[in-house]
């Protein structure tokens, strides 16, 4: 079994079959301890987001009290007990629709669960509103709204990086298998914590797996884990080590389902790839002999024209927001480092066109000679700068303002001037140069060519620099293969809270 570390644990004494989540063969307190981690969790959720529901409720009345005569309409009176009940009314419908719930959904689909919540508190909160008072008042549920999804979203982007660097975000995994599908499987929930997955170990079923060829072609038949093989599937049971199942491929499924069952697993998932079909929009269809996927008939892709269209007017008007700090920026380089404050760089845009990307400088003027007389100098350093492009300690960046500026990606503002051009979009892949892309194969290469690069990007709001290749790759195939302008609209939200947290950005 190469590169796993094999610990067999002893198996516990095997119980009757339960269903999954009864309970039935788990060890006492396991059952407390799950319960425990799942209301926490819950509770960390809910607490967040009352408090961005309450900031929500408040900014909206302000900007609605500021907009009109509070004398002549009596507003600020209304507002005491209306307020109350819009603030109980949104929470009650995102709970009713299982936000605060403690599962595994992802990122993504709790977004869409706030678009949803959001849709529903504006239908029924201004049915209230239509009958009593000025027509400015109607204004105030909408706003509450909007507020509170974007401020939910920050917050509960910001806690979960805080219970993901605790190891407290995800329900302990296990995997069924320990062939190359399986630790393939176990890499990637190990690199996207996001997932709400947390792979504790594998359980050995005893059968013998192939290579799977496309996994060798990927490099991921050797997928580094230190992961332990917890036991074979007839003597492990749950216990408090984990939460859900894994099934990595349909073969791995046990012929008798009552093998499963016998485990005291609250929840098991089979794994189906898709390739290059969009995942959004599936559904599951049951008939009588078997479970079928339906996917969509196209993938649901912005039309070009109101995606730039959105791009420009956004564009211009952070553009006039942030003139003010880029200036001051520029400055500050000139000061530490006397030469140009702004340059541009040639990457590779839409389908394959050589593109200026404009930036801050954030090196010294002899950059390149100062990373070549590095490289040369430290081998090991050489093979981190080919997989990453990155060096934890870059001795090209000016100190202070560089470090600060590449940090909280300020040096990429000039480049909104290249969305208002229409040489970039506000979201999209990275524009890469082109000894970056050659790293990766001609197929992906092309494919990224369809679409604009993006100011920001998926890429950006989850590994940022920590991700390798491999990473890269893997999110910028997600986008292109479910762009829409939700998953737009989401990104740019989620963008902010990436940015002031700075998880791996370099």
């Amino acid at each position: 079994m190469s590169n796993v570390e094999a610990r067999v644990a002893h198996p516990l004494p095997p119980p009757s079959s339960p269903p999954f989540g009864a309970g039935s063969g788990v060890r006492p307190g396991s059952a407390g301890k799950r319960g425990r981690r799942q209301w926490g969790f819950a509770a960390t959720i809910l607490a967040g987001e009352i408090v961005s529901s309450t900031l929500a409720v408040a900014a909206a009345a302000l900007i609605v009290v500021a907009c009109s005569r509070a004398d002549q309409f009596g507003l600020i009176g209304r507002m005491q007990t209306q307020m109350s009940i819009l603030l109980l009314l949104l929470l009650g419908i995102s709970g009713a629709l299982g936000l605060y719930r403690s599962n595994i959904r992802n990122p993504l689909e709790r977004f869409r669960l706030r678009l949803t919540a959001m849709m529903l508190f504006v239908f029924a909160g201004t049915l209230p509103w239509i009958r009593q008072g000025p027509l400015l008042e109607l204004a105030v549920v909408p706003l509450v709204g909007a507020v509170a999804l974007v401020l939910g979203l920050w917050g509960e982007h910001l806690i979960r990086s805080r219970l993901m660097r605790r190891s407290l975000y995800g329900a302990p995994t296990v995997i069924l298998g320990n062939g190359a599908s399986s630790r393939v499987m176990a890499r990637l929930l190990l690199t996207h914590p996001g997932c709400g997955l947390r792979p504790v170990g594998f359980i050995d079923d005893g059968a013998c797996h192939e290579i799977d060829a496309s996994l060798r072609q990927h490099g991921l038949d050797d997928a580094d884990t230190t992961l332990p093989v917890l036991a074979t599937l007839d003597g492990w049971r749950a216990g408090n080590q984990a939460e859900v199942v894994v099934v990595p491929d349909y073969e791995y499924l046990p012929r008798n389902p009552a093998a499963l069952y016998r485990l005291g697993i609250r929840q098991v998932l089979l794994i189906t790839p898709l390739g290059e079909f969009p995942s959004f929009g599936i559904h599951v269809r049951n008939a009588d002999c078997f479970v079928a996927l339906e996917l969509g008939g196209r993938p649901h892709h912005s039309r070009p024209n109101l995606k730039r269209a959105i791009d420009l007017v956004f564009a211009l008007l952070l553009f006039l927001l942030t003139a003010p700090l880029i200036g001051l920026l520029a400055l500050t380089v000139k000061l530490a480092d006397p030469g140009p404050a702004f340059y541009g760089q040639w990457r590779v845009g839409l389908h394959g066109r050589p593109i200026r990307v404009l930036k801050l400088r954030t090196m010294y003027r002899d950059a390149e000679q100062r990373l070549e007389k590095l490289l040369a100098s430290d081998p090991g350093l050489r093979e981190h700068w080919e997989r990453y492009f990155k060096l934890a300690i870059d001795p090209r960046i000016l100190p202070h303002v560089g470090s600060l500026m590449r940090r909280a990606s300020l040096d990429e503002l000039p480049q909104l001037w290249n969305v208002i051009r229409g040489d970039m979009s506000l979201v999209g892949p990275r524009p890469f140069p082109a000894y970056h892309l050659d790293a990766f194969d001609a197929e992906f290469k092309a494919l990224r060519a369809t679409v604009p690069p993006g100011l920001t990007g998926l890429w950006q709001i989850s590994s940022r620099s920590n991700g390798d290749l491999e990473v890269q790759r893997a999110a910028d195939l997600f986008y292109i293969k479910n762009r829409s302008f939700w998953l737009d609209l989401y990104i740019l939200l989620a963008t902010l809270p990436a940015v002031i947290g700075a998880h791996g950005a370099k």
